[in-house]
């Protein structure tokens, strides 16, 4: 079991804090290629310093663009309460051009622990 970190912005944060997101979408690059089922990853909340969610990586998956992922998993686990169409328009946003030239990697994951546990 290896350990990774990932930032990630506040709106991901939220729903992953409150359990409506429990599959995080990247490119397929050298680092989440290198992330296995049982590896421990840190999600930082990059807009609130000090805010984090551990996780463990419980399923991988690796397809070949957006429309095989969405086949593949209903959006409101990756981005809830928006559509299809959102979450496409995002993916494009964040990744552009890179999105039609690499494979996407699906991590479903289990909320282990986060800041607001630490404060207790």
């Amino acid at each position: 079991m290896k350990e990774y970190t990932y930032n990630i912005i506040d709106d991901v944060y939220n729903w992953m804090i409150s359990r409506k997101k429990n599959i995080e979408v990247r490119i397929l690059k050298e680092k989440s290629q290198a992330i296995q089922i049982g590896d421990i990853v840190t999600f930082n909340n990059q807009d609130v310093i000090g805010k984090y969610i551990k996780t463990k990586i419980i399923n991988k998956t690796i397809v070949n663009n957006i429309s095989e992922l969405l086949n593949k998993f209903d959006v409101e686990r990756m981005m809830p309460g928006h559509s299809n169409e959102e979450l496409i328009e995002l993916m494009n946003k964040i990744y552009g051009e890179e999105l039609t030239k690499k494979q996407i990697v699906a991590f479903e994951f289990e909320y282990l622990s986060s800041d607001n546990e630490d404060k207790l």
